[in-house]
């Protein structure tokens, strides 16, 4: 029994169905995927946030305990002025704000050099630093302070110390005039302490400047606060300047660098740390070879470093201390836990299996197109190879085939379009072939009828072009002849009347016999011209000394003109940098011609100032050669139609003609215009050398 085939409607169901489901189901699973990594990722910003907080709200606490101590400092003195000339009345002052508040150095500096500071060391004793009229002036007396803040023994003494106080604490403040930080910097007698400090200017009655009052933070001691601050959390804390140096670091033997002898602060630039490494490329960018933080750049960022065994990082940068007038950042590279890199790569799985399902489906779909273009590829080629037959009349018509080989798992309808389509070939093949004949019948009958008109329409404009020129030269030549032959008659009747004419009429008479003698010679000299131009041979010639060549013969024939033509531009071209193919006699011929029409427009009693400007240009593919006067220009008929027409009384139009035959038998075309002066502007276009 014959298997039924099946319905094309099934197959598409069913194939349909299951792109479906693959599509589908991948993205739904992806789509999860994708939600549970943002929720993960989510509550692990709020987690690592946490500690950004506790330290940037901790470090804020510290640095208020430097405003406030000098706020009281400065209260202090205001009420007693006198506390000032009481170096150890001040020194214990400074001993119990030391013992009471969280800070390094409380110390006081006169205008006149005058130095007191009281220093707690990283053990929590106390030193007296001063240097003063009462200890000698240029040197730092170190003394070591008992348990009632009173000095004690003395425990060294530091010379070379500066005259004027030099440090950022006191310049930067007396500069500004007003209470504030000072720039980290390096202590004179310890150059390996760095230090920030808050510092307000003393003021006497007179507003006069009679000290600096400062409260300094060591920076040492502040990396180490903040490593403790951080030491529950895996990762990196910088405090950093908007210049990317180091203010502070979570791990403070990265903060500062030797180079030889010379200590200064690290930049995040020069850090090795991997984390470091992903901070500075996250947050700082590059000028002028300095590097500086992106203020609009200072997005959480989610990271993974491979030198941290492929851990992940949360980086934040966050500006701090502007309250307090710092321009300070406080930049951050947590870790996170495992999850967030269980949920990427499970994320990361499912856009693999994602984009497999979706080839999958694809390769299904591919399929079933294969399987619906099967027959309809078959006719596309059938219907190709019919419209060849049509459109090629050189080759004998070919029967039209179509062959489609069928799947036999092919579907019902498929197999019912084939069946149609073979009958309506084998129609079609005996269509094609009654058509064919009468297609070639047709296309031989109309090739022979336009062989025959082209070849009639050619003798005929020969025979025209004959005509017209021989008529005109013939034209010409009769006007002199008839001037001959009436002045000749005009003699022969005065001697057959037995009349002598006299001298003058005689004289005329014979006068314009002679020019007409002479007009003859020249129409008959430049019809030789004109043949000439239809037969002759190229060379490479010099555009440059055809033009001289033809200025030297006008002038030489033209004494009295030569002064109106202005050939300057010509001259200043090179020799030899403008050659092309051609025949410098006929080109002569058609220049002297040009500027001959040009030297009798000018013969004009109203024009005082004659002038012919010869130049030439290079316009795109052709030299043009341009003849421009300022005389009165040629008539609209002449310039529209100037072969065999002339402007003169006793003129041929050869001319023209000539010079037209010249320049079109060197492919190139004569334009005649109006110039700039209202004269006449001829353009003789060349073609360039290719």
């Amino acid at each position: 029994m014959k298997k039924q085939a099946r319905s094309l409607a099934v197959r598409l169901t069913r194939t349909t169905g299951l792109q479906l489901i693959l599509v589908a189901g991948s993205l739904s699973i992806l789509g999860f995927s994708v939600g549970q990594n943002n929720v993960i990722e989510q509550k692990e910003s709020h987690r690592t946030h946490l500690p950004v907080i506790r330290v940037s709200e901790r470090l804020s606490s510290k640095i208020s305990f430097l405003t406030i101590i000098n706020q009281l400092n400065e209260e202090a003195i205001a009420a007693d002025p006198e506390l000032l000339k009481d170096f150890d009345k001040l020194s214990l002052r400074f001993w119990r704000q030391l013992r009471s508040f969280p800070v390094d150095y409380i110390n006081y500096g006169s205008e006149d050099g005058s130095f007191i500071g009281i220093e707690k060391s990283a053990e929590g004793s106390f030193f007296h630093n001063e240097d003063s009229a009462r200890l000698g002036r240029g040197k730092m007396f170190v003394f070591s302070m008992n348990p009632i803040g009173q000095r004690h023994r003395q425990e060294d003494v530091i010379p070379g110390m500066s005259t004027t106080h030099q440090e950022a604490w006191y310049v930067d403040t007396v500069k500004a005039g007003k209470p504030t930080w000072s720039k980290i910097y390096a202590w004179e007698d310890q150059p390996d302490t760095f230090s920030i400090s808050y510092n307000a200017p003393i003021f006497n009655q007179e507003e006069k400047l009679i000290g600096v009052v400062g409260v300094d933070m060591l920076i040492n001691k502040l990396s180490n606060w903040l490593q403790e601050a951080w030491k529950d959390q895996s990762g990196l804390a910088l405090i950093v300047e908007k210049n990317g140096d180091i203010v502070a670091s979570s791990e403070p033997k990265i903060v500062l660098v030797r180079s030889g002898k010379i200590i200064r602060r690290a930049n995040t630039q020069e850090l090795k740390n991997p984390v470091a490494k992903s901070l500075s490329s996250q947050f700082f960018s590059q000028k002028n070879g300095k590097a500086f933080i992106d203020v609009n750049n200072l997005n959480q960022e989610l990271v993974k470093i491979p030198d941290q065994t492929a851990q992940h990082f949360v980086l934040r940068a966050t500006p701090w201390g502007q309250e307090f007038g710092l321009d300070w950042f406080l930049i951050t590279g947590t870790s996170v836990d495992q999850e967030v890199s269980t949920t990427e790569r499970n994320l990361i799985l499912m856009i693999f299996i994602s984009i497999a399902a979706l080839l999958t489906a694809l390769a299904i779909n591919r399929r079933l197109i294969n399987a619906l273009l099967t027959p309809l590829g078959a006719l596309t080629s059938a219907s190709q190879s019919t419209e060849h037959q049509i459109t090629d009349s050189t080759e004998q018509p070919e029967l039209l085939s179509f062959n489609c080989e069928l799947q036999k798992s092919g579907t019902k309808e498929f197999s019912d379009l084939h069946q149609a389509i073979t009958a309506m070939v084998t129609a079609f093949n005996k269509l094609t072939q009654d058509l064919k004949q009468k297609e070639k019948q047709i296309i031989g009958l109309f090739q022979d009828k336009q062989e025959k008109d082209e070849r009639a329409l050619s003798v005929m404009s020969k025979k025209l072009k004959t005509s017209l020129e021989a008529g005109s030269i013939a034209h010409e030549i009769n006007q002199p002849l008839s001037i001959l032959k009436l002045t000749s008659q005009s003699l022969i009747n005065s001697l057959d009347n037995n009349k002598s004419p006299n001298s003058s009429d005689l004289t005329h008479q014979l006068s314009t016999i002679n020019s007409q003698s002479e007009r003859i010679v020249l129409i008959t000299n430049k019809v030789r011209a004109l043949l000439r131009n239809a037969q002759t041979e190229f060379s490479e010639i010099d555009l440059k000394q055809v033009i001289q060549s033809s200025l030297l013969y006008i002038n030489s024939n033209n004494p009295d003109s030569h002064t109106w033509i202005n050939s300057q531009q010509i001259d200043s071209i090179a020799d030899s940098s403008i050659l092309i193919n051609g025949d410098a006699v006929q080109l002569q011929i058609a220049l002297i011609n040009i500027l001959k029409n040009s030297i009798e427009s000018l013969h004009q009693p109203n024009n005082p100032d004659p002038l012919i400007l010869v130049r030439l240009k290079d316009i795109r593919e052709y030299w043009s050669i341009e003849i421009e006067d300022n005389g009165e220009g040629l008539l609209p008929e002449i310039i529209e139609e100037s072969l065999m027409k002339s402007s003169k009384p006793d003129g041929t139009g050869l001319g023209l003609f000539i010079a037209r035959s010249a320049i079109e038998s060197h492919n190139g075309h004569l334009s005649l215009l109006k110039g700039s002066s209202g004269g006449l502007l001829a353009q003789l276009n060349l073609p360039k050398n290719h």
